[in-house]
């Protein structure tokens, strides 16, 4: 960790501000032949530090406010500017790299009333507090889950600190990310929450489209198209239902997770056709960086429980003709079971019984294509 190259790029303003925030470790300092060395639990990773940075740690651990800590800086002799570049690029790294966090959601850096929203998941009712100048995108990315209801099962607010954005739940801290990288964070914790406290036999990680009353699902490896071909079927006239997961009742009934797909670069051209508007839509980033647009349903029912009439298996390749082939009940199996989760996160029998009969009843397919248009052609010939 060059603390020194930070320094240089990091505004001393701000100090204000800091000084009625303190922060909470989470990680251990220890030094190792003449090293100071960080570890972080949470990524299982290590960062070395100089022992001016070991200093500023240790006065956290110790619940001490970044003003305070400067002002010792500069009584041991430090220049009081330098004493709080180094504070603020300290602080800047440490946060970036989730090795600490504020202590509390209880004292955010902006005076408006924060924005409220509260959405409607699988059951859960969920509410998220935004601070008014971090709203946007990430309040549009969520607006067909929307709800008008007083109360709600769980509490997120985001704080925003220093350039960071902070996630707490119920007053406990869950993450910290960039402002771009808000809506999919909050996409991957809203997951969570529906995974961890929904109702459900068995999570399946697939796509899911709606023909008929009955559920499409499509299945595939990262990389094989189940977004994309997921938004060129509703354009055809499929419902939607879901663009990652899908959730299985105890009747083997399914249920979408209805989240607004994250559509990669690489997919804007493509979609382009279906979707004119994608290259207005704010661009965000996941964690690894990558760039992605939300498409969000134009028309969105709040899904219910429905039969699975198909499975399908996604095989994309290069110049492959396209072909809708049956797959047999035990390849099926393992399709769908690659991926899946259960409740305390072990396959019962009875979630085993409900996978069983949804095969036993539903068709199943291997889809091996090329172009987009012959892959829908093909499905909804199938499946309608």
């Amino acid at each position: 960790m060059n603390h020194d190259k930070a320094i240089d790029e990091t505004m001393t303003s701000g100090s204000a501000d800091r000084s009625a925030v303190r922060f909470v470790t989470q990680g251990r300092l220890v030094r190792v032949g003449g090293q100071n060395i960080l570890f972080s639990p949470t990524q299982q990773a290590i960062f070395a530090v100089n022992d001016t940075a070991a200093d500023i740690w240790r006065s956290l651990e110790e619940g001490t406010s970044p003003q305070a800590i400067s002002v010792e800086m500069a009584r041991s002799g430090v220049d009081r500017l330098e004493a709080d570049r180094h504070v603020e690029a300290a602080l800047w790294d440490w946060q970036r790299l989730s090795l600490i966090r504020p202590r509390s959601p209880s004292s955010p850096s902006s005076v408006q009333e924060p924005v409220s929203q509260v959405v409607a998941v699988a059951g859960l009712h969920i509410r998220i507090l935004y601070p008014a100048a971090c709203a946007f995108p990430a309040a549009t990315v969520f607006r067909h889950l929307e709800v008008r209801r007083e109360t709600a099962d769980v509490v997120l607010q985001v704080v925003e600190h220093e350039g960071r954005l902070h996630l707490f739940r119920d007053g406990d801290w869950i993450l910290s990310c960039s402002p771009d990288e808000l809506p999919v964070m909050l996409k991957g914790h809203l997951l969570t929450e529906v995974l961890d406290h929904g109702a459900y036999e068995l999570a399946l990680h697939a796509a899911a489209v709606l023909s008929n009353e009955r559920i499409v699902l499509l299945c595939g490896n990262p990389g094989a198209g189940k977004t994309t071909l997921t938004l060129a079927l509703v354009h055809a006239g499929f419902g939607f239902a879901s663009d990652d997961v899908t959730l299985l009742d105890a009747k083997g009934q399914g249920v979408g997770l209805p989240f607004a797909p994250a559509v990669k670069a690489g997919a804007w051209p493509l979609l382009a056709e279906y979707y004119p508007d994608i290259a207005a839509v704010p661009v965000c980033r996941r964690p690894d960086r990558r760039r992605v647009r939300f498409a969000v349903p134009r028309e969105f029912v709040p899904p219910s429980p429905a039969p699975i009439g198909s499975v399908i298996q996604l095989h994309r390749g290069r110049d492959a003709k396209a072909c809708l082939e049956p797959v047999d009940p035990a390849s099926a199996l393992r399709i769908l079971l690659n991926g899946a989760s259960a409740r305390g996160r072990e396959l019962s029998g009875t979630a085993f019984d409900v996978l069983t009969r949804l095969i036993g009843s539903a068709q199943t397919y291997r889809l091996i294509y090329s172009k987009l248009d012959d892959a829908v052609e093909l499905i909804a010939k199938t499946c309608r």
